[in-house]
């Protein structure tokens, strides 16, 4: 398989409920360029929505630093016409995941190696999802741009 070859697909959230907060598997980006990760939204509830986050950290789980990221969302459900479509780049350090905008889409966050703390050995990358929503299903699949092919893991 060519894909898997060039990239590490890492699967770092599967939650059915997101009500009470969560964060992802850490990924080492000590041995990686550039994170992308898919998230994948189903049915979202309440009208506040969690906040999603991004941090280095010097261990694996640890969020010394928020980090600002690049991010692009759907244009329409999955499923439907458009929903390959993103809208304009923007950026964030604490995007709001209100059930309105992002109930079953895809949203594509980025983050540059280069926004990592490493005069502080922050190499490990966390996502945090809040517990401000009041219910919701998401799923996320990071993919890496690694250093190295050796096929080594990048969560430990």
């Amino acid at each position: 398989m060519r894909f898997p070859g060039k990239y590490k697909v890492v699967p770092i959230i599967n939650s059915a409920d997101i009500n009470a907060g969560l964060d992802g598997d850490s990924i080492n980006m000590a041995k990686g360029h550039r994170c992308t990760i898919l998230f994948m939204f189903g049915a979202l509830g309440g009208a506040a929505g969690a906040v999603l986050k991004v941090f280095s950290g010097a261990t694996d789980g640890t969020k010394s630093s928020a980090l600002t990221f690049t991010y692009a969302l759907g244009s329409a459900a999955t499923g439907s016409a458009s929903s390959d479509v993103l809208a304009a780049d923007a950026t964030s350090a604490a995007l709001t995941l209100t059930a309105a905008t992002y109930q079953n889409k895809v949203l594509v966050v980025e983050i540059d190696g280069s926004e990592f703390d490493t005069a502080n050995n922050e190499e490990w990358l966390t996502v945090e999802i809040g517990a401000e929503a009041d219910s919701g299903v998401l799923h996320a699949v990071a993919i890496v741009e690694p250093r190295y092919s050796d096929g080594t893991t990048i969560l430990a």
